[in-house]
Parts: C-alpha cells; structure tokens; sequence
C-alpha cells in the first residue's frame, strides 16, 4: 500500500458546505481567513487571487481549482480596480446554496467549498502539502479529475434530492485528485513522503513499510525492497524524505498506532503487535516520545472527546 492511500484510508471529510456563486463584473471579495480547508472551482470566467502567503496576483482561468489548506487571508476579484466586500457580507445575500453578487457586467461562475478534517488523521498530509494548492486546467489533467470537477458543477449548479450527501462525496475524490494531480505537476513536491513516493526505488520501500507494517524492517532489508545498496538508499532516503528510513518507519509506526487507539475494542498489546512491537515496555517508550503521551492516556483523552 502506497503512503496516500494508506492515509486516505481512515480519512473522512466532515462538516463538507458548497455554494454557487455568480459574480457579474465589476467583483471583488475579501476574507480574514476561514478556520476550514477551502476549494474554489472556476467554472467560467476570469479572476485574480492574493493570499498574505502569496501577495503576487495569481490569475485563475475556467477550469482553474485552488485549495487553501491554511486560514489565512485572501482576496479574489474580477480586475485589480475594483472594490472588494467582506465575504462576511457577501454570505448574507445567499439563497439556499446559491449567491448572486456583482454589477451586470460579465459573468464569472465559482463552486466554492468548505470542508473540516480531523487533524490527528490529517497530520501527516498537511506536514508535506504547501498552503495553497494552484491547479491549472491544461492537457494533462486526468479524465477522472476533470470527471470529479464536472459532477460538482452539474450538481451545484442544478441540486437534486440528496445533494448535500453527494456533494460531500465528490469533495473527497476532489481532494484526492488535487493531491495525485499536484504530486505530479512540474514543481511539485520536492521533499517528504509525498516526494519520496514519485521515486521509483524509494516508492518501492514506502510500499513495504505501510503493507507490512509490523515486519522487522532494518535499512538493510528496506534497501533490498528499493532495490539499491544500503549506502545509497539510506542517503537518498534521508535527502528527499527529511528523516531517516528508520525514524520516518517509527513515526508512521506511531501514527497508525493513534487511529488503532481510537477503536475501544482493541487491547493496548493487540495496538503494540499491530505497529510492531512485541515489548509493550517498548512501545509505551516510543509512543510517549513521540507524543508525549501514554498509549492509556491517548485513548483516555479521545474517549473523553468523543463523550
């Protein structure tokens, strides 16, 4: 299993809202930043979008999709003169899931969406994905992708019984596809596992870590399943991953081992066999070093969240 998929696994967006939004120039709204992840689709039409991470003006054609993954400021507009309302205020004109907004002029057709991920589940992408996701529509976007995209209009733009469900749906195969379509843009990622994953030979190691999660793994035996020789596997490894095969293992190891733990069923040694430890001495060890908490008081604390 590749690291995405092994990630995307137990990953599920909550709390998913769309809206359709027309703009008739002249356009212009600005946001202090929302406490959410946030995609804009540009159906039709033009704009320009600032963010405080990204001042220099980002042109957005039809087709365009941009995901923020930060809260930060933003504002987007039809032409850098004109005047620009708070989104805040821009909300109060909504009708159902749809807002009208503008001056007359051309018109320029947005899906905007706001969706929440837990953060724990999360962590591990949001350390290796930039704050704000530009993804052009050009001739090499996957037929699946642009598929995704085309739904989301048709059922924005037309809702039917059970839109909401739908919706939410499409947004996760939308944010998978922004990943996959990111990764392998020119100028993609550059370090970490996303990065290490478009190696042909460290890709290789990544699969068998997270397919046999619980082996004995040594960089010795990783490097034969990378099909390179220690030395350079443990130099290639640490220059494009960050971390060492080992330290990135133990810190995946730690992760799945705060998902198990959230499965009140589930022993603390059945949780420490699973991520490969026998020793449950052990495991307490490390799992405390990597987040200064017990396995007994992690679960103690989500089960008091969940109360």
């Amino acid at each position: 299993m590749d690291p995405l998929s092994d990630i995307l696994t137990g990953l599920r967006i909550r709390r998913a809202m769309f809206t359709r939004l027309e703009a008739s120039a002249p356009w212009g709204f600005d946001s202090s930043g929302e406490p959410f992840l946030k995609f804009v689709l540009l159906v039709r039409g033009s704009a320009i979008l600032t963010t405080a991470d990204h001042p220099e003006p980002i042109a957005l054609r039809g087709g365009d999709v941009f995901i923020m993954l930060q809260d930060q400021p933003y504002r987007i507009y039809d032409h850098e003169d004109s005047a620009t309302t708070a989104c805040v205020d821009i909300e109060k004109l909504r009708i159902g899931n749809r807002i009208e907004v503008g001056g007359g002029g051309a018109l320029t057709s947005f899906i905007s969406g706001f969706f929440e991920l837990d953060a724990q589940a999360a962590r591990p992408l949001m350390k290796v994905l930039p704050p704000l996701l530009h993804l052009k529509l050009d001739k090499d976007r996957g037929l699946a992708f642009q598929s995704v995209l085309e739904l989301l209009a048709i059922e924005t733009e037309a809702p039917g019984l059970g839109a909401e469900a739908v919706v939410g749906r499409l947004f996760e195969l939308l944010f998978v596809h922004a990943i996959r379509a990111y990764s392998a843009q020119p100028g993609g990622p550059t370090q970490g596992w996303l990065a290490a994953n478009a190696d042909p030979h460290l890709a290789r190691a990544l699969a068998a870590m997270h397919g046999e999660l619980a082996h004995d793994w040594t960089v010795e035996s990783l490097a034969r399943a990378a099909g390179m020789s220690r030395s350079a596997f443990a130099a290639r490894f640490k220059a494009v991953v960050g971390q060492t095969p080992l330290e990135y293992l133990t810190q995946w190891r730690m992760y799945c081992a705060t998902r198990l733990l959230q499965h009140p069923g589930l022993a603390l040694a059945d949780v420490s066999r699973q991520v490969g430890y026998e020793s449950m001495a052990a495991f307490n060890r490390v799992f405390r070093r990597e987040t200064a908490m017990t396995p007994g008081a992690f679960r103690r604390s989500v089960d008091a969240v969940g109360a």
